[in-house]
C-alpha cells in the first residue's frame, strides 16, 4: 500500500528541513510518536540510523537509504511489524513557502493488506493530520 499526501507551508525550505532532519521533533507534530532518535553519529546521510517509538506499535527501526541534504530524506524499516516498509519526507521550494510530501510504501503480509484496503482511509486522515500540524508548528516560527 503506498500513501503520497504533501501540504503547502508558509515557510523557507531550510527551516522545515532543518526541523525534519532532527527525527526528534516527530514526537511534536505526528501522532502516536511517543520517541524519535537518531541512534547513528553525524554527519547524517545514507546508512544513518534511527528508531520510532509508537505508543500502541513499539519500536520501529530504520536505516536511511536517500538522503539530499536540505530537500529529501528517506529511510527503511529494518525489523518491527514494519519490516521493508519504505517512507520518506521531501521539501520543495513553492511560491515562497514550501511543499512538504510524505510518503511511505507498506510491505505487509498478505492478510494485512486485506485489511489495510479498510484501513486505507483511516491512515490516509492521520497523515493529513499530521502535516497540518507540522504546518501549524512550522507556520508559528518566525522566518
Amino acid at each position: 500500500m503506498e500513501i503520497n499526501e504533501s501540504i503547502s507551508i508558509s515557510q523557507s525550505p531550510e527551516k522545515i528541513w532543518g526541523f525534519l532532519v532532527l527525527v526528534t521533533t516527530d514526537v511534536q507534530w505526528r501522532d502516536g510518536i511517543t520517541k524519535a532518535e537518531l541512534t547513528s553519529q553525524p554527519p547524517y546521510g545514507i546508512g544513518s540510523t534511527g528508531v520510532h517509538y509508537h505508543k500502541n506499535l513499539g519500536a520501529f527501526p530504520w536505516t536511511i537509504i536517500k538522503w539530499e541534504d536540505g530537500r529529501h530524506m528517506e529511510w527503511v524499516h529494518r525489523e518491527s511489524k514494519l519490516k521493508g516498509t519504505i517512507a520518506f519526507y521531501h521539501v520543495e521550494p513553492e511560491n515562497g513557502g514550501s511543499c512538504v510530501t510524505l510518503y511511505t510504501k507498506m510491505v505487509l503480509p498478505f492478510l494485512m493488506r486485506i485489511i489495510m484496503v479498510f484501513m486505507r482511509g483511516k491512515i490516509i486522515k492521520g497523515i493529513k493530520a499530521d502535516l497540518n500540524k507540522l504546518k501549524t508548528i512550522m507556520e508559528k516560527q518566525d522566518n
